[in-house]
């Protein structure tokens, strides 16, 4: 049986704190960031379907609303804990490599065959 919730959710979830850091530092819109977000999880479940990554609905209905959750998480925190742009741009740089690096073990670790990283 596959999971709700797996390994691959931390990189859907921090997909919403990146977009959602980028819209506060960079003074977006977050009516249309949302928006954004909600089609990027979208558009990859696409991709995962595409290259043949089998997943059951309900873990492609969690990989779609982590970042949803993410997004006015983040967003709060980052308006209402975060005084100056500049220390908000700071930190969507610094979670937006901690996403990236995440990202490439997570993709390595699908490559090497790692059975946690396989939904199957």
């Amino acid at each position: 049986m596959k999971k709700f919730i797996d390994f691959w959710s931390v990189p859907h979830f921090l997909t919403g704190a990146v977009t959602a850091l980028a819209t506060s530092a960079f003074s977006w819109d977050p009516g249309i960031m949302f928006l954004v977000t909600l089609v990027l999880a979208i558009l990859w479940e696409f991709f995962e379907r595409g290259i043949k990554i089998g997943e059951e609905i309900k873990n492609v209905i969690s990989d779609i609303l982590l970042p949803l959750v993410a997004f006015p998480a983040t967003y709060v925190f980052a308006q209402q804990a975060i005084d100056t742009s500049e220390r908000r741009i700071a930190l969507f740089v610094v979670v937006l490599i901690v996403y990236a690096y995440i990202c490439t073990i997570a993709w390595r670790a699908r490559a090497e065959r790692d059975r946690d990283f396989m939904n199957n």
